[in-house]
């Protein structure tokens, strides 16, 4: 996906919250964000796709501030809140008519914690739509069919706590080769190994890791390297906004499932802002 020019506020919006995370310090704050400026004014947007630039945006906030994890303590908070809920989400699939359906739209619904777009959000009642209502965009049937015949998945995580309900998802792809693909080290509230670990994400997928935007936390997520990767699975099982960001154009058998928490995304993906989503790029 490219980048909008309104997503240039987004980036300044989410340099200033990743402050006020990272330090206590109103002078650091300020130098951070001052930094972030200047490196967006420096940077060409043509070739670039927004997680690219929030790479750049973070890692500048981390730096300024010296603190390797702003969102630490929203990441453990909503881990802790996800795993309580647990049972509760099983319980719901249990009782359902249709069990990958409903495992797909509470992975879905996991989506809505996301500290990039905004920091405010109702995850219980959003629980309750995603559950009571269709897709806007409805590729169910074909990811339904795909992950029949499949042998192998690659499942791209988003963010910490919601993979606790990726784990919902995962447990209905019983006898499936899963890879588990999160962040090779902390970018805003994105997953990384530990938080799949805290999910018990490795005791049923391999656990893979792409960049974070430092060097040695993997492959960019639309490097060559990583979409052949892709190809060679049977169904990529893509989460949220910024996988969606990264990976809309690549050519491989991605199915995007996603809440719409953006205009861009929404401009983009066409659906507007608050729907949910199960998109195929082979249709």
């Amino acid at each position: 996906m490219k980048i909008y020019l309104e997503c240039i506020p987004c980036f300044l919006r989410q340099a200033l919250e990743a402050s006020k995370m990272a330090t206590r310090d109103p002078a650091r704050r300020e130098l951070a964000v001052r930094e972030v400026l200047r490196r967006l004014g420096k940077i060409s947007f043509r070739d670039k796709t927004p997680p690219e630039i929030g790479y750049v945006v973070h890692r500048v906030v981390r730096k300024v501030t010296g603190n390797p994890d702003p969102y630490k303590k929203v990441k453990d908070e909503f881990n802790r809140k996800a795993q309580r809920m647990y049972p509760s989400l099983k319980d719901k699939v249990e009782k359902s008519r249709h069990r990958l359906l409903t495992a797909t739209k509470i992975a879905i619904a996991g989506n809505i914690i996301d500290f990039g777009p905004t920091s405010k959000f109702d995850l219980e009642s959003t629980i309750r739509e995603v559950l009571s209502s269709g897709f806007t965009i409805d590729h169910f049937k074909l990811f339904e069919k795909a992950l029949e015949k499949a042998e192998t998945v690659a499942y791209l995580g988003d963010n910490a706590g919601e993979i606790v309900f990726d784990r919902v998802l995962l447990e209905e792809l019983e006898g499936k080769q899963i890879t588990f693909v999160v962040k090779g080290g902390p970018h805003i509230n994105d997953a990384t190994v530990a938080d799949a670990k805290f999910a018990g994400i490795h005791e049923i997928a391999e656990i893979k890791t792409v960049s974070n935007g430092e060097p040695g936390t993997g492959p960019r997520r639309n490097s060559k390297r990583f979409i052949s990767w892709l190809k060679t699975r049977d169904v990529v099982i893509s989460k949220g906004q910024g996988n969606y960001e990264s990976l809309s154009e690549a050519d491989a058998n991605i199915f995007f499932l996603l809440r719409v928490k953006c205009p861009m995304i929404a401009r983009d993906i066409g659906a507007p802002v608050g729907s949910t989503v199960v998109k195929s790029v082979k249709r």
